[in-house]
């Protein structure tokens, strides 16, 4: 079976997996990402969900999915939002359609949603979007319409977080979410899923392609579970991967 990104690329259709049919796919320095932008004056579109009308945690893009449809909706972009526990119930900070679901999180703990600084990014339908530290955020006041915490923050204004190191061997799938300094842009990136080269690298690598796309401030979401969709097909098969909190453009 062709790779995934082979099959997006002729446009052939796939019942096995959805495919990232309106991706950017960037290569830069040796990786390859898949790149969503949401333009500032369009960030209205962009929700983050977590339970369903029942209470109960959506899970996973087919749980999305279901409750898009019971709205009379499609899924025109989702992807996972911060890292979570057993629920599955997001570690952090949830806000949801203006709701707080899940407090900000300042202890300490193992893991890389506890390497200090983390952060939180979020969105305010009058400002615009941002990411912040945690620390930072808990004293700010702030009352955005949606936010997630996550960590480790990947870099605040320019700043790469201290415990990157640009040799590391540590090259993973990861996904990530930053914004534009420029133009406010929010940039959703995630490496290549099956490209075992090209689609796992270090945090540091992150950062600098980040920095390519003109964001100064950008927070880590996830690694290996990681995933994006963009446009799926009615009857494709969605990855069965849990997710807690995911970011959605519905249709």
């Amino acid at each position: 079976m062709l790779p995934r990104w082979i099959v997006t690329l002729l446009g052939i259709a796939s019942t096995a997996t959805a495919t990232l049919k309106a991706s950017e796919k960037v290569e830069f320095q040796g990786a390859l990402y898949h790149v969503h932008r949401i333009d500032k004056d369009k960030l209205n579109t962009l929700e983050l969900r977590w339970l369903g009308k029942d209470g109960q945690p959506l899970r996973d893009f087919e749980g999305l999915r279901k409750e898009l449809a019971s709205e009379g909706k499609e899924i025109a972009f989702a992807t996972n939002a911060g890292i979570y526990e057993n629920g599955p119930k997001p570690c952090g900070l949830t806000i949801c359609a203006g709701k707080e679901l899940v407090p900000l999180s300042l202890k300490d703990a193992e893991g890389n949603f506890y390497l200090k600084p983390n952060g939180v990014f979020y969105v305010d339908d009058t400002t615009g979007a941002s990411v912040m530290e945690s620390v930072e955020y808990s004293r700010s006041g702030l009352k955005p319409r949606l936010a997630t915490q996550s960590g480790p923050i990947l870099m605040r204004k320019g700043v790469l977080h201290p415990a990157f190191n640009v040799n590391s061997p540590n090259k993973r799938l990861r996904s990530a979410v930053g914004v534009n300094a420029s133009t406010g842009q929010v940039i959703f990136v995630m490496n290549d899923r099956d490209d075992r080269t090209k689609g796992r690298v270090t945090f540091h690598q992150l950062c600098q392609f980040f920095l390519h796309l003109g964001c100064k401030d950008a927070l880590f979401l996830d690694g290996d579970i990681s995933d994006m969709l963009v446009d799926p097909d009615k009857d494709a098969k969605l990855t069965p991967n849990t997710f807690a909190a995911m970011f959605v453009v519905p249709r």
